[in-house]
Order: C-alpha cells, then structure tokens, then sequence
C-alpha cells in the first residue's frame, strides 16, 4: 500500500464562483476503494473583487474499474470538506464526486470530476498512477 500524489484545478460555483488548485495525498484500503485528502487555495470572485479562499477535503472514492482493465473508468466518491473564506465563517460541506479517469502513460491518470460539495464543482485531475505489478 503507497500513497498516491495528485493534483487538480477546480471551479467552485456557489453564492460566489472561485477557482482553486490543490494537492492530495490518496491511499487505496480495499482493491477498489481509496481514501484521500485534498489542501487547495484560491479565490473567490465577491464585489467584482477576488478575495482568498482555500479548502480540505477527505474523500472516499470507489474505482469501477480497479484493475484498469478499460482505457477510461468511472469513480464515484463522497466524504466531508471545510471551506475557508475571506471574510466568511468556515464551513463544513458534504461533497459527493463522479469522475472519469483517462488513458494512463504509466506515470499520471489524468481525469475530470464533476460534484457537490459547498457549491457545483468542476475539476481536472492529474493523479499519479499506481504501479504495475506481477
């Protein structure tokens, strides 16, 4: 068992749209189940005014394709967010995730994930790949 980095960009939609980028560490605890933490940073557009926004998210995801028999798979994920603001409480958000990951080159999965969680969420993902073993 390894922890896999990943990095993504996402936009936020809520009362005020954002856009942040994150790191992420993930751990795989069953073949098709992986549990991971994302920090991200970013803005969010208020008053015609972007101020500073960020985010931790822990997040269960669960790979319809462990085995990455398919060039493409699908992942659905949930967990719990908190969400930073300038100027706002912090807040603790439900998040629910449905993904697609892309054709590997052996090094990086990129994908794109749409969700729920203190707003719409967009995002491309660029997870590092699990390696091959015999």
């Amino acid at each position: 068992m390894r922890w896999r980095p990943s990095i993504r960009a996402d936009a936020i939609i809520d009362r005020d749209p954002g856009a942040q980028l994150a790191i992420g560490l993930a751990i795989p605890v069953a073949y098709n189940v992986r549990i991971g933490v994302d920090v991200g940073g970013g803005g969010v557009q208020r008053n015609a005014a972007w101020e500073p926004a960020g985010r931790v998210d822990l997040l269960a995801c669960w790979l319809t394709d462990p085995f990455r028999e398919s060039r493409w798979r699908i992942h659905g994920g949930g967990g719990v967010g908190l969400r930073v603001e300038s100027g706002q409480d912090a807040r603790v958000v439900a998040i629910v995730t449905l993904g697609v990951d892309g054709p590997s080159d052996g090094t990086w999965v990129p994908g794109v994930e749409l969700g729920l969680g203190g707003g719409v969420r967009a995002g491309l993902t660029l997870r590092r790949a699990p390696l091959r073993r015999r």
